[in-house]
Parts: structure tokens; sequence; C-alpha cells
């Protein structure tokens, strides 16, 4: 397996190839990978490589195929980071090249209808507050929002007198949660002198 290959990765961190034009994956023991666990179909699902891309295919199996937690209705292309099951397999998918084009901007979509978000295609689960703050950054996106501006709209029962701190660690934990690195962060950057603002496409 070379250095650009995608590969399947078990919660023991072992790697699984995906260099074959197609993985098989099973309860069979001719499958390329195969699941030892009856609720697992024989043929269960397949992953199909073109040499850029990988398509996840679940096989007309009994009890389906899950990515990120949502059963597969259709073949799926797959990003760096989704989470496949199969029965009480649990595998994340690696795709070195597409790692390196996301850690230098993540994919943040905001749901219209269910107000849902997703960075990477990955569901985020944010608090009271840091969806009070997110909604903020978002309706002000590319635009630069003041530490009062965040105190009103997260903490209106302080009449905006939400100390400094409290703003700060706010913003730790949306970053947290959103970003790739949070160490270096990519979606909720400072502005200095400014505050804070949203960067997205």
């Amino acid at each position: 397996m070379t250095e650009d290959t995608p590969y399947l990765l078990d919660p023991a961190s072992r790697r699984f190839s995906l260099a074959r034009p197609t993985t098989l994956i099973g309860r069979s023991p001719a499958c390329d990978l195969y699941i030892p666990d009856r609720r697992a179909s024989r043929r269960h699902a397949e992953i199909v490589w073109d040499g850029e891309s990988c398509t996840l295919r679940d096989l007309d199996s009994d009890n389906g195929t899950f990515v990120n937690g949502l059963r597969l209705a259709a073949p799926q292309a797959l990003s760096d980071g989704d989470q496949i099951a199969v029965a009480s397999a649990v595998f994340t998918f690696r795709d070195p090249e597409s790692t390196l084009r996301e850690a230098r901007l993540p994919r943040l979509i905001v749901d219209p209808a269910s107000g849902e978000l997703t960075v990477n295609r990955r569901p985020v689960a944010l608090s009271a507050k840091e969806r009070l703050l997110f909604d903020l950054l978002y309706q002000n996106a590319g635009r630069p929002c003041t530490k009062q501006q965040i105190a009103q709209a997260v903490w209106p029962e302080y009449q905006a007198a939400a100390a400094d701190y409290q703003v700060e660690s706010l913003i730790k934990r949306l970053r947290e949660k959103i970003e790739l690195d949070p160490r270096q962060p990519t979606l909720v950057v400072t502005v200095a002198g400014r505050g804070y603002k949203l960067a997205i496409d």
C-alpha cells in the first residue's frame, strides 16, 4: 500500500487497503474484508476505487450499510473521515489525498430546512450557547463580530455585560467542534482589534 492509497481504519488502528478496483465486504470468508458477524450478509457491500475516488455500495444487504450514522440508500462517494458501519464492524475511511485538500478549507454546510450543521459531511452537535454564537457568525459570514456583539447575541440576560473570558471560552469550544485543527483555525478566525469572523466560501 502506497502512502496515497485510500484505506479503512478500524478501532484497533489496523489498515485495510482499498488499492484494488473493487473491495468486497461481507460475512463470506471469500470477501476481501471479512466481517465475522451473522448480522452481516455474505456479500454485504463493496467499495469501488477508480484511482481518484472511492464509492461505497450496499449489495442489497438485510441489515443495511451505514455512513456517518445514516443508512445507505444509494451508492455514495466517500470523503476522508467518513464512518462506515457494517453490522458490528465500524471503519473510518481515509484518503491521504483528500486529507491534504480538506485541511486547507473544511467544507461547512448548514441545512436551510433543518438547520443541521455538518463539517466535511460529519454532523456537528452544538450546545445552545454555541449555536447562538455560530448563528451570529454565520449570519455575518466574512464580516467580523465584536465581543460586545457576541455578548449581546449569546448572553442577553447579562445585558451585553459578559466578560471577555466568557466570549473567548465559547469561541474556543466552537472551534473544537467545527475546526479540523482548533489550534490553527480556518473557519472561526480572529480579526485583530475587531473580533471574530466566520470564513466560508
